[in-house]
């Protein structure tokens, strides 16, 4: 990499809520990460939905109160349950209006040693180019192995976990309780961005109820023609969704998921300058979800993951599938 970190390095938030393993699994591998032990990190914990999920959360604040391995450990325990969307937009409002920039993980997101390293060096070269509103690390295209520039791109979907922005960018998220509403803040050219000219039905999420935060978020970029940039190849993976140990059952009834990528072991990543859209990334991104809508089974695998990052339900599926 060729841009030195800031003296003071941004802080991690992690968002959390009844996933033990996930958690254990995500927190043993920030823990390895080179600027570990030079990091704030915080715990956004969520309140149990119902009694049933009471001890399970217990169970993950229980695991959080043992950690160490960073700069320091707070853990912010909500007393009620948030729900994944305003756990996340409250927890990252909060933070970033105190530090101006912050560094997201959920609690299936696991990270590469050089994560940390490489999204302090994003953040501080990046924060004067106002287009780049969202730094992305989940990249799930096939791109060659020795490419090794960032990119950028349109898309900042929150398919893998692992992003970052400063506070200037997220003080335009707006959130959007309904479709009618949603659909009404977008120009027919921005939804013909977001949907990268009808290739997938992004905006479909909309129908959702609470909405993702993270088709939101996607779409406060679009309407500022914002750009995200993005590693060549993937520094975060998820666990819980993806290609997690609790999927190997649906694995094998819905086939491998087609976003399941490698964490990127080359540390090399050139910081690219030139700030617009790759063309030939985009294309491949077309392509993936082109080929996505045509393929039944990898259809079924994305609405199956989209209703899973809704309802939060990995272990239950673990049980069933049995």
């Amino acid at each position: 990499m060729i841009h030195d970190t800031t003296s003071v390095l941004a802080p991690v938030a992690v968002f959390v809520y009844n996933r033990l393993s996930n958690t254990q699994e995500v927190v043993k591998a920030l823990q390895s990460n080179y600027l570990a032990k030079e990091t704030d990190v915080y715990f956004f914990s969520d309140g149990p939905k119902d009694s049933r999920q009471k001890k399970r959360v217990d169970d993950v604040r229980s695991f959080l109160r043992t950690v160490t391995g960073f700069k320091s450990v707070t853990i912010i325990e909500r007393e009620k349950n948030y729900y994944i969307e305003q756990n996340i937009i409250q927890g990252v409002t909060q933070l970033i209006n105190k530090f101006g920039r912050l560094i997201i993980l959920e609690d299936d997101g696991v990270t590469a040693p050089h994560f940390l390293t490489f999204m302090n060096q994003a953040l501080t070269f990046y924060e004067s180019k106002k287009q780049v509103m969202h730094i992305g690390t989940f990249t799930f295209i096939n791109l060659p192995e020795n490419f090794r520039e960032t990119f950028f791109w349109r898309y900042c979907e929150n398919g893998g976990g692992g992003w970052a922005t400063w506070k200037d960018r997220w003080e335009k998220f707006q959130y959007f309780a309904d479709e009618t509403t949603a659909l009404a803040s977008l120009t027919a050219d921005q939804r013909e961005r977001i949907e990268m000219g009808g290739v997938f039905q992004f905006l479909s999420t909309l129908k959702l109820q609470p909405i993702p935060w993270d088709i939101c978020w996607y779409m406060t970029v679009a309407r500022n023609n914002g750009l995200a940039v993005q590693t060549p190849h993937a520094l975060t993976i998820n666990n819980g969704l993806y290609n997690g140990t609790h999927f190997g059952p649906i694995n094998r009834l819905f086939g491998k998921s087609p976003f399941a990528v490698q964490l990127d072991t080359k540390e090399e990543i050139i910081f690219s300058e030139v700030i617009e859209e790759n063309e030939r990334a985009l294309e491949l991104l077309k392509q993936f979800y082109d080929n996505m809508a045509r393929n039944k089974r990898a259809q079924v695998w994305h609405a199956f993951l989209r209703i899973l990052v809704f309802l939060r339900i990995t272990k239950l599926l673990k049980r069933l599938f049995k």
